[in-house]
């Protein structure tokens, strides 16, 4: 009997507390699954479930960031459900740091996703106004935007720095164009930009840095020169932008601006009065005043600078292999041989000055810019050079029949 109570008793408080068991074994599952982010109720279709903007920063000074002279622009993705709200950002190694590691092709990048606010924090460092375009993406293209992103933060730091293939901007159309899959952007017209190519519009943006812009000009790849559709053509921030405020979208503006997330102070837009131009007809000018005395010293200055320029030129191209469609026109215009064939100038000077000279007018003619017009000036400079043992035969020829 007592047996029989026992088991009764038992099965009594197993039968009671099967309830609470349930219901604790419910709540810890709730729990966790809230806590990874599984909830069924939520819609991750919903509009507002995940907001993509692009955001533009201001230039940076040529000496914090020769790279930064043009801006940069990465993606700021939110979802206030969770509250997650990242930046997405190609990153690389500072140039200014190390020179020769960037020339030679050994300074890596990658992608990085940072948390809004610490992101911001270095531009409101250096005082660097960012701004905010809200993009009207499709919910599906936003889930699809965030799951690209994420594939990339697993690369690491282990890309090459090349801005033809990872330059900010031209990266951001890139990752947008896939997540948008089939669907088309929209681009109203605009004759600047369908007329000018890569080269020119990385020219125009560093208008200010005369210098610098002189360099891109021989780092510049092949397709900075091909006709290529807008949307390739979108490689400095602004321009991005730009563009994409006056795209559409099934229909909807495509950027819509937002504001200023940060405000900085804008830099100083004034450029130097020492250009590559002026330096270029300084140079034309006193070979030209030296053209016709026997002082030799300027021509030895003048050649023996183009071969140095010449060599550097070679070095990069061989060992760095860092050129790209300015490359063989500098060589062909710059080179060591004017030098080293100096002592039998008169048996090929004026071939190579005529040859020179219609080298320059092609170039200068050409629809679309190819070299930095200073180069030609210095071109001149060097028709001149070779030009005027010739002129003087020529003269003294001339002297000699009239006589």
């Amino acid at each position: 009997m007592k047996n029989l109570y026992r088991i009764i008793s038992l099965a009594l408080v197993i039968l009671f507390s099967v309830p609470s068991w349930a219901q604790e074994t419910e709540m810890t599952v709730a729990e966790r699954n809230a806590q990874q982010g599984f909830n069924d109720t939520i819609d991750r279709l919903a509009p507002d479930f995940v907001t993509v903007s692009l955001c533009v920063a201001d230039p940076t000074d040529y000496h914090e960031d020769a790279l930064g002279t043009s801006g940069h622009a990465f993606l700021r993705l939110q979802c206030p459900v969770f509250g997650l709200d990242y930046c997405f950002s190609y990153e690389g190694e500072n140039v200014n740091d190390n020179l020769y590691r960037y020339l030679s092709g050994q300074t890596k990048m990658g992608m990085f996703a940072i948390p809004t606010g610490e992101y911001l924090e270095d531009y409101r460092h250096w005082n660097r106004t960012v701004r905010e375009y809200i993009l009207a993406l499709p919910p599906e293209a936003e889930q699809r935007l965030w799951e690209i992103m994420d594939n990339h933060l697993t690369h690491g730091i282990s890309l090459r720095q090349d801005l033809n293939k990872y330059g900010c901007a031209i990266t951001v159309v890139r990752y947008v164009k896939q997540a948008l899959d089939t669907l088309p952007i929209i681009y109203a017209p605009n004759a600047e930009m369908e007329r000018m190519t890569r080269r020119e519009i990385g020219y125009r943006s560093m208008s200010n840095h005369p210098w610098l812009r002189l360099t891109s000009m021989i780092f510049t790849d092949n397709k900075a020169d091909k006709s290529l559709p807008i949307d390739e053509k979108l490689i400095i921030p602004a321009d991005l932008a730009e563009v994409w405020q006056h795209a559409s979208l099934e229909g909807k503006i495509f950027a819509t601006y937002a504001g200023e997330i940060v405000e900085g102070v804008p830099l100083d837009d004034s450029k130097p009065w020492f250009t590559p131009m002026v330096a270029a007809i300084l140079i034309l000018l006193i070979t030209i005043g030296f053209a016709f005395t026997h002082c030799p010293y300027w021509d030895w200055l003048l050649l023996g600078g183009q071969a140095i320029y010449a060599c550097a030129l070679i070095f990069l191209w061989i060992i760095m292999r860092e050129f790209g469609g300015s490359a063989y026109i500098l060589m062909a215009l710059f080179n060591p041989l004017p030098l080293i064939l100096w002592k039998w100038r008169k048996y090929w000077s004026l071939p190579y000055a005529v040859l020179m000279a219609v080298s320059i007018v092609v170039l200068a003619c050409w629809p679309h810019m190819l070299i930095d017009p200073a180069f030609l000036v210095l071109a001149v400079a060097n028709v001149v050079l070779f030009s005027k043992e010739s002129i003087k035969r020529l003269i003294a020829s001339s002297i000699t029949n009239h006589q």
